[in-house]
């Protein structure tokens, strides 16, 4: 699936390349500060919260989709940032609801999409996004690297995914400061949040750790909290639900029903 998505991408690489003139956008000026965003005093893990109407697997997740209604309630029910996913190849997604989420509020934003050239991270910036997801799996090291280097240069911060400790080897040696470890398997699709539980220690805690994929519960929440992660990235939990502002609510008020040990 993975190599379907990015020869897919690779031809709309071309068509972006005719479209964007790099020359005439400037460097932004208001980057965010990741640490002020998503390391707190308490030790707390913020979310990100993802709004998301379908995926390749399971299909439309969210069938009254409303991405600025989602993303207004996320902002009032205590989201730390955004994630809007663009693909709409396979994901139902659109560049457009990023560019209408980013006029309504006015939390960091989370681009999520499979980046494999420059020209998207622009294209991203042209969006008005905060973050952009780069993910370990696409590239060999000097391409990540550039990849990385170039994100910061015009002011988008990468959040790097990974899925498994080589990855996580390559990432700890790239200028980042946000590392996500991804909880699905690519091979098999499977998901479980042991595989976060099980790398968090190889990240060094002076990177800012984010679990991402099949996160439901509140317990799932305090376990990744007592493995040292600062954030989670939930989409499918909070779209699905009736009402993700509440379902959001009780998420983040997961201290309140399970507590771990750190030591």
């Amino acid at each position: 699936m993975l190599n379907r998505i990015a020869a897919a991408k690779k031809l709309e690489v071309q068509r972006l390349k005719s479209l964007i003139d790099i020359d005439t956008l400037t460097i932004k000026s208001n980057k965010i500060n990741p640490y002020s965003v998503f390391k707190n005093d308490s030790g707390r893990l913020e979310i990100i919260a993802e709004v998301k109407k379908a995926s390749p697997i399971k299909g439309v997740i969210c069938s009254s989709f409303n991405h600025l209604e989602i993303a207004r309630k996320y902002e009032h029910h205590g989201a730390a940032a955004v994630s809007v996913i663009s693909d709409s190849k396979f994901f139902e997604g659109k560049a457009d609801y990023l560019r209408d989420i980013r006029r309504e509020i006015d939390l960091p934003i989370l681009r999520k999409d499979f980046i494999v050239d420059e020209i998207q991270l622009y294209e991203t910036w042209e969006m008005g996004a905060d973050m952009v997801l780069l993910i370990a799996a696409l590239h060999g090291y000097r391409d990540l690297l550039g990849l990385c280097e170039k994100s910061m240069q015009i002011g988008l911060e990468p959040l790097l995914e990974v899925h498994d400790a080589e990855e996580i080897a390559t990432a700890i040696d790239l200028p980042v400061n946000i590392i996500g470890i991804n909880n699905r398997d690519l091979k098999n699709f499977r998901v479980s949040i042991n595989t976060s539980l099980n790398l968090s220690s190889l990240i060094p805690n002076s990177f800012i750790k984010v679990s991402e994929s099949g996160i439901k519960t509140s317990q799932d929440l305090a376990l990744l909290e007592a493995s040292g992660f600062n954030a989670v990235l939930i989409g499918e939990t909070l779209v699905s639900s009736p009402d993700p502002g509440a379902r959001l609510d009780e998420l983040l008020g997961y201290r309140e029903k399970f507590t771990y040990d750190q030591g």
